[in-house]
């Protein structure tokens, strides 16, 4: 009891250590402190927001400019454009370990990474750590206020004050810009454009002019992409669990919120068998390392697919014992992926 309250006080003074930096820790230390990673996925979900805004002469689209499919309420809408997941490697609370090696020990070299995750026995450190990637700021909709700036109209119709009155004279302003433009592209003008760079110039402008008034009659459309990240740990398997809800009016919204349509999570691991030596009792010192299991994660809406893929997750895997003894020489290098806590290599 008294040597587990020790080992419980060096363990809560060391693990802060591993926030901080990394290190090749070696017997001046008390004791050695190592953790094997468990996966986090982290899983980006792109929705496309849609704004449909009515033109201030929604209603006279049909007797000025002979179109009846035009915006006549204000909506917004959310659609899923894609799912991606991304493994993380965190540090496993339940598969951390203390050692205390001997003097002459092969262990008394181990490499940590600065989250505590084991690199090894007498190997280098990477020279820095993938940073996580920070999702892009939401990309706001450019949605353009119209004002009678939009509308080159002459005295007669700006004094009017009457809507009617302005959507004539804006139809007649799409009309004109229309017949300019097939005056250029037939050649049917006094003054041809110079080159053929303000030739396009020309024509772009006056597609934009024409695009800005049709909308004051059909309506206006902005998109906008929007990236949400959520974070899953999974410790067990996992089939057709509700992960998130989408709604059309909301987007994203919690798996218990019944307002919108469940997207669902399957995590199935493959079995892993222990190797007969890890039945053993192993006696002495040694270090652990992980056999990862494949494993499948899939996103659906019950009816269509999102996202599958194959993971290697060591939360689901086989923890072995490698005795000290294994290690020939204390120069031994010994090499662990700390994303999944698998053994790489022995070097002598």
């Amino acid at each position: 009891m008294k040597r587990t309250t020790i080992i419980l006080m060096v363990l809560s003074a060391i693990l802060p250590v591993f926030a901080q930096s990394s290190s090749i820790m070696n017997e001046s230390n008390s004791g050695l402190v190592y953790a094997l990673p468990l996966t986090e996925l982290s899983i980006e979900v792109e929705l496309e927001k849609t704004i449909q805004k009515p033109g201030v002469f929604y209603r006279y689209s049909e007797r000025y400019l002979a179109v009846t499919d035009v915006i006549t309420e204000e909506k917004t809408f959310y659609t899923l454009k894609s799912i991606t997941i991304k493994p993380r490697p965190v540090p496993d609370a339940s598969k951390t370990y203390f050692i205390d090696p001997q003097k002459k020990s092969p262990l008394r070299f181990i490499s940590v990474n600065p989250n505590g995750l084991l690199c090894g026995v007498n190997v280098p450190l990477p020279s820095k750590l993938p940073e996580n990637s920070i999702p892009p700021a939401k990309k706001k909709s450019s949605e353009e206020t119209v004002d009678r700036n939009v509308l080159p109209l002459g005295e007669e119709y700006m004094l009017v004050g009457s809507v009617a009155k302005l959507a004539e004279g804006a139809a007649k302003q799409i009309y004109r810009i229309r017949e300019s433009r097939l005056s250029l592209l037939t050649g049917d003008v006094d003054h041809f454009p110079a080159d053929g760079a303000s030739f396009t110039t020309i024509l772009k402008e006056l597609d934009k002019k024409e695009k800005e008034l049709t909308e004051l009659f059909i309506g206006s459309t902005t998109k906008e992409i929007q990236k949400q990240t959520l974070s899953l740990q999974p410790h067990e398997a996992l089939k057709n669990e509700v992960l998130f809800r989408l709604s059309t009016l909301k987007g994203l919204v919690p798996a218990d919120d019944l307002g919108g349509a469940p997207y669902y999570i399957s995590v199935l691991p493959a079995n892993i068998n222990a190797p007969a030596e890890n039945k053993q009792k192993s006696s002495g010192e040694y270090l652990n390392y992980i056999i990862p299991a494949p494993t499948q994660v899939s996103i659906s809406d019950g009816k269509n697919i999102y996202f599958s893929q194959q993971f290697l997750m060591p939360q689901f895997g086989v923890v072995i014992r490698m005795p000290a003894e294994w290690l020939k020489s204390s120069d031994t290098k010994v090499f662990i992926d700390p994303a999944t806590g698998r053994l790489l290599s022995i070097q002598e």
